[in-house]
C-alpha cells in the first residue's frame, strides 16, 4: 500500500525550549474549556478531536476553507490535536519545509545545519557550536527557524494543516500561557515526507542523545 503524502501540521510549544510544564492535565482542562478541544478521539491514546470554536482560536488564511474536524471515511484526513511528550530533554521538530536556520549574532543562514544538528546532538546537550559566518557560539536549540522547525519538551500537534495555512490567534497563546504559569508559548510548522502517527521518534531528533 502506498504511503500518503503528509499535509504538514501546526506545532505549538512554549518558547523556551528547555521548559517543562508540569501539570499536562491542566494543559487539556484548559484546551477544553476555551472550546479548543472535544475529548479523546476513540480508541487513540493522546489524540483529541477538536471543539466548536476551534475556528475562533486558529485563524486560517484564505478564502472559506474546507477543514474536515471529524473522522470520516477509513484512512481520510481530518484536522485533530496530538501530543507529543514531555521529554527529558528537547527535542527537535523539522521536516521537507524546515528552511536553514539563522545565527542570533550576524542573522547569517546556517546552511549546514543539518551536520551541526548531527554534532551537537552527538555531543551534551549543552554544547555550543560556532557560527562559520562571525563565530558566534550559541546552543542550536535557540537557532531561529523562522516558524519551519522548533524545539522543546512538550509539542501540541493540529494535524492536517499546511505550512502557513493557519496561524493560532492571540487568545490560543494567551491561554496557554495562563496554564503554564505565564511561560510563553509560540508556533511552527512541519511538514514531513509521508503521513505519520503522532509518535514524533522517526521524525524528531532527540537533544539528548
Amino acid at each position: 500500500m502506498s504511503q500518503r503524502l503528509h499535509t504538514g501540521r501546526l506545532v505549538l510549544t512554549p518558547k523556551d525550549p528547555g521548559y517543562l510544564p508540569n501539570d499536562l492535565a491542566a494543559i487539556l482542562e484548559k484546551l477544553q474549556s476555551i472550546g479548543l478541544i472535544n475529548g479523546e478521539v476513540p480508541g487513540e491514546a493522546s489524540r483529541y478531536l477538536l471543539g466548536d470554536r476551534f475556528m475562533q482560536l486558529v485563524t486560517f488564511l484564505g478564502c472559506s476553507p474546507s477543514i474536515q474536524l471529524e473522522p470520516g471515511e477509513a484512512d481520510e484526513s481530518y484536522c485533530y490535536l496530538a501530543i507529543a511528550g514531555p521529554y527529558q530533554s528537547p527535542h527537535l521538530l523539522y521536516g521537507k519545509n524546515s528552511t536553514p536556520p539563522r545565527c542570533e549574532s550576524c542573522r547569517k543562514r546556517i546552511t549546514d545545519w543539518r551536520t551541526v544538528i548531527k554534532i551537537w546532538r552527538d555531543s551534551t546537550p549543552n554544547c555550543l557550536t560556532t557560527c562559520p559566518h562571525c563565530g558566534h557560539q550559541q546552543n542550536p536549540i535557540s537557532y531561529d527557524w523562522r516558524q519551519s522547525a522548533g524545539s522543546g519538551r512538550l509539542f501540541l500537534l493540529i494535524e492536517n494543516i499546511f505550512p502557513q495555512e493557519a496561524i493560532p490567534a492571540p487568545a490560543l497563546l494567551d491561554q496557554l500561557c495562563k496554564a503554564t504559569g505565564n511561560q510563553p508559548w509560540h508556533y511552527f510548522y512541519q511538514q514531513e515526507e509521508y503521513q505519520t502517527p503522532p509518535s514524533i521518534e522517526a521524525e524528531s531528533e532527540n537533544m539528548n542523545a
